[in-house]
């Protein structure tokens, strides 16, 4: 038994001192008063005229204690009191929160003091005497003073300048189409009246003209000149029909260039053998009416001019169908051309200038490079957003593209069907 009360005694002893040390401990280890901005105005210049409202709230605080608050003036690298020299107590409110007003600055400060604080109105440097804690905040920033501003502007002026310049080729190519509208229903109205009356009408007279050759004796004398006549108004007659193919194919032949380029030697009865070639490199998109026209009737006319005048024995085509332009190369290894007729022209002749003047109309790159005895190179480059109807990037791109080339496929095989 002495022992047993022994130990109790120890026991109750030990738990006693740790009772002790525990409430110590507790008491030492209270943490200190702690500051924080809830809501701060924006930096600004020192205004004596305009005042912001600022927050906040502070934890720890014992009865008594008020917050002091000093706005720095950047112009003057000095504090200032705040709201006023003699106003510079914000009291804090019963759910540890406060709020007062403040002339603007670059940065704002807050201090915890007792009742018996005096702060003075300006100082170079913030109080630590008498002050328990304090909290430092720079001015928020307007948003067109913050560092994303100048970039969401540049991007801005981007997006703009962007959808003006769309918008400006929407209204260009929409006046494009209406002016190639009335163009073609003018051409096609020109070729059915000439059709109708100087092609049928030499037709006629050489008909007429042919039957008065054949009753002529084999002996005659003039029997030579009129089949020269003949011979020269056959040569006119396909001439007309083949100015006429020219006048009429825009509206029906042109789609695709390929296919329309490849008909060309037959459209001009070309006889003599020569290599023939068209090289196509991506896959096209269909072109816009207008500048479908235009670009046809230069290539068209490049390759009338390489078969009739070159004397080649090799004319390509190449058509480029790039990221950025539709590029069409029509190249021979003929006779060239004279620098001066390059330059110039031929007189009575309106081939190159008539190509310039349409490469012009549609903001196209045109050029001839050719040295006599060299052959001849005709270039056209025309921008893809001038050139094609749509150009949608990525997987829509190419489904369109592959629908253009299947129906065009379709659509050669049905042809081919009906000729045969």
């Amino acid at each position: 038994m002495p022992r047993l009360a022994v130990l109790s005694l120890l026991l109750s002893s030990f738990i006693l001192l740790a009772g002790c040390y525990s409430k110590r401990s507790g008491a030492g280890a209270a943490s200190p008063p702690v500051i924080k901005f809830t809501s701060v105005p924006l930096a600004g210049i020192d205004n004596p005229e305009k005042v912001n409202t600022i927050k906040g709230r502070v934890t720890g605080a014992k009865p008594g204690q008020q917050i002091v608050l000093y706005a720095y003036a950047k112009t003057a690298a000095a504090w200032w009191v705040q709201p006023f020299a003699n106003q510079p107590f914000t009291t804090i409110e019963s759910d540890s929160t406060w709020q007062n007003t403040t002339h603007p600055g670059t940065e704002y400060a807050a201090l915890l003091v007792g009742p018996d604080f005096h702060p003075p109105p300006t100082a170079t440097v913030l109080p630590t005497d008498g002050v328990f804690a304090s909290a430092l905040v720079k001015g928020r920033l307007a948003f067109w003073r913050t560092w994303w501003f100048p970039f969401v502007c540049v991007f801005v002026g981007v997006v703009v300048i962007l959808g003006l310049h769309r918008l400006r080729l929407l209204q260009i190519s929409r006046q494009l189409n209406q002016r190639f509208e009335e163009r073609l229903a003018e051409r096609t109205r020109v070729a059915q009246e000439l059709h109708d009356t100087l092609l049928q009408g030499l037709l006629s007279a050489s008909m007429q003209l042919h039957v008065a050759v054949d009753q002529l004796p084999e002996d005659a004398e003039t029997r030579p000149a009129f089949d020269h006549i003949l011979k020269m108004m056959e040569q006119i007659v396909d001439e007309g029909r083949n100015t006429l193919r020219g006048l009429r194919s825009t509206s029906d032949g042109a789609h695709d260039l390929k296919a329309s380029f490849s008909r060309v030697p037959h459209e001009l009865g070309h006889q003599r053998k020569l290599s023939f070639r068209i090289l196509e490199e991506g896959a096209p998109l269909p072109l816009r009416p207008v500048i479908r026209d235009e670009v046809y009737s230069i290539g068209r006319e490049a390759l009338v001019n390489a078969f009739r005048h070159s004397g080649a024995s090799n004319v390509t085509v190449e058509l480029d169908y790039g990221p950025k332009q539709l590029q069409i190369l029509v190249r021979d290894d003929g006779c060239g051309i004279d620098p001066h007729v390059l330059e110039l022209g031929r007189e009575g002749h309106w081939g190159l200038s008539g190509m310039r003047e349409r490469a012009e109309r549609i903001g196209a790159n045109f050029k001839v490079r050719s040295r006599a005895g060299n052959g001849t190179e005709v270039e056209l480059c025309v921008s893809n957003q001038i050139a094609f109807e749509s150009d949608p990037p990525g997987p829509a791109s190419k489904a369109l593209r592959m629908l253009y080339h299947r129906g065009a496929g379709l659509a050669e095989s049905a042809s081919k069907k009906r000729v045969g």
